[in-house]
């Protein structure tokens, strides 16, 4: 938690504890002192972890060990706090895959990068999975797929979802499978917001929703203008001061309204009955109470649009089966994006006389459009922040960051601000979800020195967005 102080001393504070390149044939090189950088990177969106090693070599190490692609890597790095030594940055077997941009820099001497990736990953791509699945959940399914074919040391951390599925997976690789399964599970308050992800040495199948029920981990700063004394301030206060934050985007109206963030449609069709229906969401239903949110307000007011007037009448394609068809802010413009989706009366039900009665729906209405509005909505408001290396900081974590605002201080008499509530952007500042990861360690004078970017987002604001100048 964010009062755990958990707070790296410096960017020095860091210790590899082990570092091998373990050759096909058993042979094991220490790379401790012969690498120049080590990057690792995880992101939330992604199936598993990869990292790349750039290498000083005199001994022409791609020939003495040698290195064909049959090669992996196994380390341990693990850095200090005020209280002492954190969790270490362990994600097991690390497999090379290729390496690039190899050059000689002098006379005997190169450099190339070794790019690796995880251990499941390998797996994953030497393996199908062709099976039945009949009333089993979700969550149940992707157990048995990773505890079934993909079969690591890693940890599954494995979210517990609604209702139960009938599917038959086609001799798909088993991430296809389970990425597919994620779009459709729901969580037991009915949230369709699961990612299939890997993160140091920890494979998890979880739900946006439950991760942003957790505290804030660690607590950062950001101040563009940094005297040699704040950071050292910071670390007593026990918060972690931010090196270069870069805003990549807050919103993209257009990409957003085609994309069917704000508002969309869907027509589903039973190709038994021949029965089609329609159904409309907006955002505002995104912010329903019983949906977990970065923050507390929608980062969309709910005011009319100047262009309502000008546009033509919205489409019915089926009866309205749930939802209005009408409106006149951005959150009611749902032909912005249509989107079609087959049901089924009665899948899979067993027939003959002894037969009980299995009837199967894919509830499609019930996950589609709001698995869309809020996975978009991790697509937001993106920060980019660098800062000395966190051993414990993991992808899918929640942490706290306070941006200030570019707002003047006002005093009304000589160190009595006017406008302490202004200094803070509201907007900006407050919980974000980290994303994404690259972790960096390399030497330079003679010292290890460990950085992180983090890329970080948030879905929601903590002000009111109204008119304030």
């Amino acid at each position: 938690m964010a009062g755990e102080n958990k707070t790296q001393l410096g960017s020095a504070d860091v210790r590899i504890d082990f570092m091998e390149l373990i050759s096909a044939a058993g042979g094991v090189f220490p790379m401790e002192r012969m690498f120049v950088s080590f990057n690792m990177y995880e992101n939330i969106f992604r199936d598993f972890v990869s990292a790349d090693i750039m290498i000083n070599d005199s001994v022409n190490l791609p020939y003495k060990l040698p290195i064909l692609g049959e090669e992996y890597v196994n380390f341990e790095i693990s850095c200090k706090s005020i209280e002492g030594k954190l969790p270490s940055l362990m994600p097991g077997n690390m497999y090379v895959t290729s390496i690039t941009d190899r050059h000689q820099t002098k006379d005997r001497q190169q450099l190339f990068i070794i790019h690796l990736t995880s251990e499941q990953d390998v797996i994953n791509s030497n393996t199908t999975v062709s099976q039945a699945f009949r009333g089993k959940q979700i969550s149940e399914i992707v157990d048995t797929i990773l505890n079934d074919y993909v079969f690591t040391d890693n940890d599954y951390v494995i979210e517990e979802t609604e209702g139960s599925e009938c599917i038959v997976i086609p001799n798909w690789k088993p991430f296809k499978a389970i990425n597919w399964l994620a779009k459709r599970a729901l969580n037991k308050n009915s949230v369709p917001n699961f990612l299939f992800y890997e993160s140091n040495g920890s494979t998890f199948f979880k739900s946006i929703d439950t991760l942003l029920q957790q505290s804030p981990k660690q607590k950062f700063i950001f101040s563009p203008v940094v005297d040699k004394n704040d950071p050292l301030y910071e670390l007593s206060q026990g918060r972690t001061h931010i090196t270069d934050l870069k805003i990549v985007h807050q919103f993209d109206t257009v990409r957003n309204t085609q994309n069917g963030y704000y508002a969309s449609k869907l027509i589903t069709h039973d190709i038994v009955t021949k029965k089609i229906g329609q159904w409309t969401y907006g955002l505002h239903q995104a912010y329903d109470p019983s949906i977990t949110h970065t923050d507390e307000f929608m980062p969309l007011s709910a005011s009319e649009t100047e262009y309502d007037s000008y546009m033509n009448d919205r489409h019915s394609f089926a009866p309205q089966i749930r939802g209005t068809n009408e409106g006149s802010n951005m959150q009611s413009y749902y032909d912005s994006r249509v989107m079609f989706y087959p049901k089924h009366d009665n899948m899979y039900t067993e027939n003959g006389p002894d037969a009980k009665p299995d009837a199967y729906d894919n509830r499609v209405e019930d996950w589609k459009q709001q698995r869309n509005a809020l996975i978009l909505g991790l697509d937001q408001v993106k920060l980019n922040i660098t800062f000395p290396g966190l051993s414990y900081l993991r992808v899918g974590f929640l942490i706290d960051i306070v941006v200030p605002s570019t707002e003047k201080v006002r005093e009304e008499n000589p160190g009595m601000v006017k406008n302490p509530d202004d200094l803070v952007d509201k907007f900006l500042s407050g919980n974000y979800l980290v994303t994404a990861l690259k972790h960096r360690v390399s030497w330079g004078d003679g010292k290890l020195k460990y950085t992180m970017q983090a890329e970080c987002v948030k879905d929601a604001l903590g002000a009111v967005p109204t008119y304030k100048l």
